[in-house]
């Protein structure tokens, strides 16, 4: 494969790690990172008593399910050109105020159709948030990359995981709607920050491939290793928002209660932090990536399995399922240690998580699907978890050497480079 990246600018402020703005950046990226997961999170254990009343179906649920893969997809292609438009301070803001928007206006909802809307108009907030949070971490800490990158990760399980913890209670003391748009706050506040930190900035666009500076040498999507990383993060996040769909109702169906269901969510999400903690780190570090997500994918297949043939033992298979949850981590930190520059980190993720939750569609709608059509969950666990761990561990194997796989500066802007002494002699010898 020939490598493919933008070239490294040295003249643009931001890419060197400075102390100016940073502290305020990294609280804006936290509060970011929060607000990722929560919109999906913050739903899903109350879809069981909002159906109720709206009076909606599982497969209605499903698409409930499958609705943040559709924002991510189709926003996660468009959000690297919002990013040269409005700069990625101001993106970063935007995603947070139409997060924080959706979320205080889907608690009103009245029927079906509008919950449906506002929460896509949540959706579109968190689908930008998540291709702009890797840039800007690379923008304003490239110096700290692993650091940031488990930052990242635990704000983005601590949003995921508080809200199926209290929704439940929650909406026994306040109703539904209270449990739905507390959550607002958080986003609404990550917008204030943003703003904050745009206005320093200068408060103009600054996109993250600067005006005049070189883009890449080929299109992103003519790159094999953007493909394979988009189809690992397809599969990861297939099962990821298909537990975070329908976890709830496999536990409440296997017999466990609403409110311990909810609880068992968030231990899943929990134990995904605590094994994702140090996944930045041995990523980056790795010489073969293979072993970590064969061993997450491992977790999946086991806790999905006891989630089915021996659901008593809940707690046990909710260990292993965060253990595959937190291959999510894993590849979102691929996808820096992959890239050279901030230009590059924005490409891939735009690219990766666009085309990615695209290929992830299918997983929530079909295992509800397949639900109603067997009146049972077999085929769902076979087809719909199985064949998607199956075909992750075979792309995993095919991109498991980043450094081969790395987006590199392209031939001509190196050409560009001036040549040490040492360089020019080494030539000049040749």
């Amino acid at each position: 494969m020939r490598p493919s990246s933008v070239v490294a600018v040295t003249d643009r402020p931001s890419v060197g790690p400075q102390a100016r703005g940073r502290t305020l950046a990294l609280l804006a990226i936290v509060c970011a990172a929060l607000n990722l997961r929560l919109v999906v999170t913050a739903l899903s254990p109350l879809l069981t008593t909002i159906g109720a009343e709206f009076g909606f179906t599982a497969t209605v649920v499903g698409v409930f399910g499958t609705l943040p893969l559709v924002a991510f997809a189709v926003f996660g292609l468009i959000t690297p050109a919002v990013m040269r438009r409005l700069g990625p301070e101001a993106t970063a803001a935007l995603s947070m105020l139409l997060a924080g928007a959706g979320q205080v206006m889907r608690s009103f909802a009245p029927d079906t159709g509008t919950l449906l809307a506002l929460t896509g108009v949540a959706l579109v907030g968190a689908a930008l948030g998540n291709v702009v949070v890797p840039p800007l971490i690379k923008q304003y800490f490239p110096d700290r990359l692993a650091a940031l990158s488990t930052v990242q990760m635990v704000a983005i399980h601590l949003g995921a995981l508080f809200p199926p913890l209290v929704a439940i209670p929650l909406a026994e003391v306040a109703g539904w709607r209270v449990a739905l748009g507390t959550w607002s706050v958080l986003a609404l506040v990550a917008a204030l920050l943003w703003t904050v930190q745009w206005r320093r900035s200068g408060g103009a666009p600054r996109a993250v491939v600067p005006s005049g500076g070189p883009a890449l040498a080929r299109p992103i999507w003519r790159v094999g290793m953007a493909w394979r990383m988009a189809l690992l993060f397809g599969m990861v996040t297939w099962n990821v928002f298909t537990l975070f769909t329908w976890l709830p109702a496999l536990l409440d169906d296997a017999g466990h209660s609403p409110a311990l269901a909810g609880s068992l969510v968030s231990l899943m999400v929990g134990a995904s932090l605590m094994f994702g903690l140090v996944a930045p780190v041995v990523t980056l570090r790795a010489a073969n990536t293979f072993p970590i997500v064969a061993l997450g994918l491992a977790g999946y297949g086991v806790g999905y399995l006891g989630v089915a043939v021996a659901p008593g033992y809940a707690v046990l298979w909710v260990l292993f399922l965060g253990l595959g949850t937190s291959l999510f981590v894993v590849v979102m930190t691929m996808i820096n240690a992959r890239s050279s520059t901030p230009q590059g980190a924005a490409a891939l993720s735009g690219f990766v998580q666009g085309a990615g939750s695209g290929i992830a569609l299918g997983g929530p709608l079909l295992f509800g699907l397949f639900n109603e059509l067997t009146g049972g969950w077999t085929l769902s666990y076979a087809v719909i978890a199985g064949g998607s761990l199956a075909v992750a561990l075979v792309v995993a194997y095919v991109e498991r050497t980043p450094g081969r796989s790395r987006l590199r500066p392209s031939v001509r802007a190196r050409s560009r480079r001036p040549l040490s002494r040492a360089s020019t002699r080494e030539r000049c010898g040749r």
